[in-house]
């Protein structure tokens, strides 16, 4: 693959957080870059159709790549899983990731006689480090996850690695990201204190935490994590098939940020009203580390991409739900 090479680029989970902000991004950072309108307009990821649906969509897009003889991608960005989530939930997800590698194979995508390819798994850096013991974790740092969710992270991961191996000339890379936020969060999902704390001010409500206050996280704006996926993928379409610096990179902001900070945060963006914060351990909370910092080492040029403010994105946030609520679409937590 090289630079001037059109690529089309298959996003399931394109209606999540990560997989909108994706899409909007292919265009402006991947040249020739164009996102495949998937001929399933919704999956039914809790449904015994989900297989079909697959591989439905999978020989569509195996066609197009055939009629176009484009290079082509396949991002992971689906998964509604957190920490948690019921490991029955987990392993379904997991088995549908599964599921898409075994269809690309079932339609010969990444074979000899296909255009070159690209498969990306975003993959969760807070699952999978756990209690990762490094000051800073960079992509050489151990996994050592504490959860259900994380462990099932790192099972993804494994898969994939060994449907690498298979497939040689396909660029397989995986992204450890950190904690993304950004409007349209899913507010179903017992993640996002961002969005949570935001929904609770908005409905007078307290917002229940989990974890300290000093507990340290990185957070990122989900249109800077697409950026920079986005050029990495422009980057990595353009390398060998084997990098030397391995398959995963870290998707992070490099600044710690502390719960009480996000409330001093929302202290300033709501004209000085204050959240109001119950702290009430939980098992939830004994699966939490109280501190993840992260550093990427791996291809840190696309790091220096202007970064959002945290006070902005928070201000962004909140400003995009309290229009939800006047128009009656932000439901109570």
């Amino acid at each position: 693959m090289t630079a001037a090479d059109p690529m089309l680029l298959w996003i399931l989970g394109r209606g999540g957080l990560l997989g909108s902000r994706l899409a909007a991004a292919v265009g402006q950072r991947i040249p020739g870059g164009r996102v495949w309108d998937c001929c399933v307009p919704r999956f039914a990821w809790q449904s015994a159709d989900l297989a079909g649906q697959l591989d439905a969509a999978g020989a569509s897009f195996a066609g197009e790549i055939r009629r176009s003889g484009c290079a082509w991608g396949v991002v992971w960005a689906a998964g509604a899983g957190v920490i948690g989530t019921d490991e029955r939930l987990l392993a379904a997800e997991t088995d549908a990731w599964r599921t898409v590698l075994d269809v690309l194979d079932r339609h010969r995508l990444g074979g000899r006689q296909t255009a070159p390819g690209l498969v990306f798994l975003a993959s969760s850096a807070g699952g999978v480090y756990g209690r990762c013991p490094d000051d800073f974790i960079t992509e050489h740092s151990a996994p050592n996850p504490v959860s259900a969710y994380g462990v099932n992270k790192l099972r993804q991961e494994e898969i994939f690695r060994q449907w690498a191996a298979l497939h040689p000339g396909v660029v397989c890379r995986i992204g450890r990201i950190s904690n993304l936020y950004g409007p349209g969060q899913n507010l179903d999902k017992r993640q996002g204190v961002i969005s949570q704390m935001s929904r609770c001010m908005i409905w007078q409500r307290p917002i229940h935490v989990y974890v300290p206050l000093d507990t340290i996280r990185d957070y990122l704006h989900a249109d800077d994590c697409a950026r920079q996926i986005a050029c990495s993928i422009a980057a990595w379409r353009n390398g060998d098939t084997a990098s030397p610096e391995g398959d995963v990179k870290v998707f992070a902001s490099g600044r710690p940020t502390t719960i009480a900070q996000i409330v001093g945060a929302f202290v300033t963006v709501a004209m000085r009203r204050h959240p109001r914060v119950i702290c009430a351990p939980s098992v939830i909370g004994l699966q939490q580390p109280r501190r993840l910092l992260f550093r990427s080492v791996v291809a840190p040029d696309v790091h220096g991409l202007p970064h959002m403010p945290l006070q902005t994105g928070i201000h962004q946030v909140h400003q995009h739900q309290l229009l939800l609520y006047q128009q009656g679409r932000l439901l109570p937590p």
